[in-house]
């Protein structure tokens, strides 16, 4: 059990037979994918069959959250605090550049928290990290190299403008074991890449007397959609009778596997986007190519995540290894063809999308669909946004089909790794400069029981774009950008958050108000009032 932050100690040290014998951790975050794209968690239109097999061994986390767009999910994964005191207040600060240089907003994982590989390695483990970081590129300074991962392979950059290899490295730059690649293979395509890298790295380490902890985050689906040579077809005609349909085989397929709320209510998708049948037939053909390309990236992920695990399987270290899997944020759709992809260099013809020169985005009415029974998607403090598949599975795991709807968070990951590893929580970095304390709480218990209420009688504040919620238990009040009022939700009576109840319970609303308000202040948060205004920090017209 991790100690109190009052009885703190340092790490003790261990015979190598002793570490030899402690387990393995893998961390899979996905990036940009929706609630029910598995059919572990209720999809039945794409076959994930590897990563539904690990899920099902294991206890599937239906009430788990993370931030609302990458980077400062990222960061609360690897600090197990939250974005704020991690540094990562706003994740594109050109959106809002009167918070930069101010704590709390610097953009990058700052020193202020000590990372979860840091603090493995401190603890006897060697660290790999194959996939996204974007949590800062300075190298020396910021980059994954820098901060705790022994061997890495990690794109530097939000999202890559290219799955193939691109030709424009300075744009969206890899890092190979701290130095910063000046070229790719002609056949690079970064699913596989990434997972070559993975068994690399697990392989090289085997010969030495230590467990390992690692962190593989692709990024497909994560637009551009560029599927894969040999897959681009593997799914045609399936999307055809259009988003409406989809969303209510997703919510009925989730309800029958267990995982959605019992009083979600599966009736009604939402209405972000056009209704299906308002579209023309040129407007449906290739709005549903974007869906078909979408499910083949997502099929062939999966496929390369089988080729990971059968390496750990045949290598014998799967049976000594938890594995953590979590999305980084909700859904995201857009406009098929976005600015993003209006390039001389791409051809987006109907014939073409999904090929290596092109660039086309998942349609909103996709998205939607991801994201029932949950309201809105990526970018959204709504459930819809921030409300993701995620599971834990043991390596001694022999029960299958086990749920929790206990309320968690992504900070909580850290400090369930440590419990597991036996690593106790220091205070201090290696300059001796202290750390803020883990924010989150472990849920290694719900491996036993999944009843358990891990943030009982807590209060969790977050904020990224000046969204703001505060979560106690069931209970969830928002406030929107720019807006005084707190919206009030019972996601537990309410999970789709179609009921805003704050009227009813005014006294509750200002209790919590209060909480986030107190929390706001401590950590830092900035709000803005409408245009022209001046920044502010907490609300309600804090200083």
């Amino acid at each position: 059990q991790i100690t109190d932050s009052a009885q703190l100690v340092a790490p003790t040290e261990t015979s190598s037979a002793e570490v030899a014998k402690r387990p393995n951790f893998i961390i899979f975050t996905t990036d940009d994918m929706g609630y029910t794209d598995f059919g572990a968690f209720g999809g039945q239109d794409i076959p994930t069959p590897n990563i539904d097999e690990i899920a099902m061994q294991g206890v599937r986390l239906t009430n788990f959250h993370v931030s609302t767009s990458c980077s400062p999910t990222r960061s609360m994964l690897m600090s197990g605090t939250g974005n704020h005191e991690a540094g990562i207040g706003r994740q594109n600060l050109n959106q809002a550049p009167e918070f930069r240089g101010s704590l709390g907003y610097e953009g990058h994982i700052t020193e202020r928290v000590l990372t979860l590989p840091e603090r493995m390695q401190a603890g006897g483990y060697q660290t790999y990290m194959s996939g996204k970081w974007h949590l800062g590129s300075d190298l020396g300074v910021n980059t994954p190299a820098d901060r705790g991962f022994e061997r890495t392979f990690a794109l530097m950059s939000g999202g890559s403008s290219d799955h193939f290899r691109p030709d424009h490295l300075e744009q969206m730059p890899y890092l190979l074991d701290g130095e910063m690649i000046d070229s790719l293979p002609d056949d690079f395509y970064s699913t596989n890449a990434y997972v070559d890298h993975m068994i690399d790295f697990i392989q090289d380490g085997v010969e030495n007397d230590q467990p390992f902890f690692a962190w593989f985050s692709p990024t497909a689906p994560h637009w551009p959609l560029q599927v894969h040579p040999g897959w681009e077809d593997n799914f045609a005609g399936q999307y055809d009778q259009g988003y409406d349909l989809l969303c209510r085989e997703r919510q009925q397929g989730a309800a029958e596997m267990g995982i959605l709320p019992a009083n979600a209510d599966t009736s009604i998708c939402p209405e972000e986007a056009v209704p299906w049948d308002q579209l023309s037939e040129d407007e449906k053909r290739l709005i549903s190519r974007s869906m078909e390309l979408y499910a083949a990236m997502t099929s062939h992920l999966d496929t390369e995540v089988g080729r990971l695990l059968d390496y750990l399987e045949e290598s014998g270290q799967l049976e000594n290894t938890y594995i953590i899997y979590h999305n980084d944020n909700g859904p995201q759709g857009d406009v098929v063809l976005s600015s993003r992809g209006d390039h001389d260099r791409y051809d987006n013809s109907i014939e073409n999308v999904g090929k290596r020169d092109s660039w086309i985005h998942l349609d909103q009415g996709w998205s939607d669909a991801q994201s029932a029974p949950f309201r809105q998607d990526k970018g959204s403090q709504y459930e819809g946004g921030i409300r993701v598949p995620a599971f834990i599975r043991a390596p001694d795991s022999t029960d299958t089909g086990l749920i929790s709807n206990s309320l968690l968070t992504v900070m909580d990951v850290m400090p369930t790794i440590m419990e597991l590893a036996g690593i106790e929580e220091i205070t201090t970095n290696d300059e001796g400069n202290p750390v803020l304390p883990i924010r989150g709480k472990s849920f290694a218990t719900l491996l036993e029981n999944q009843n358990y209420d891990v943030h009982q009688d807590e209060y969790i504040g977050l904020e990224h774009g000046e969204e703001s919620i505060l979560f106690y238990g069931d209970w969830k009040i928002f406030r929107q950008q720019f807006a005084d009022n707190w919206e009030l939700y019972n996601v537990g009576a309410n999970p789709n958050e179609t009921l805003d109840v704050s009227a009813q319970h005014p006294e509750l609303v200002a209790e919590m108000a209060a909480r986030f308000e107190a929390h706001a202040a401590e950590v830092g948060i900035l709000r803005r009032d409408p245009p022209q205004g001046d920044a502010r920090v907490g609300g309600m017209g804090a200083p």
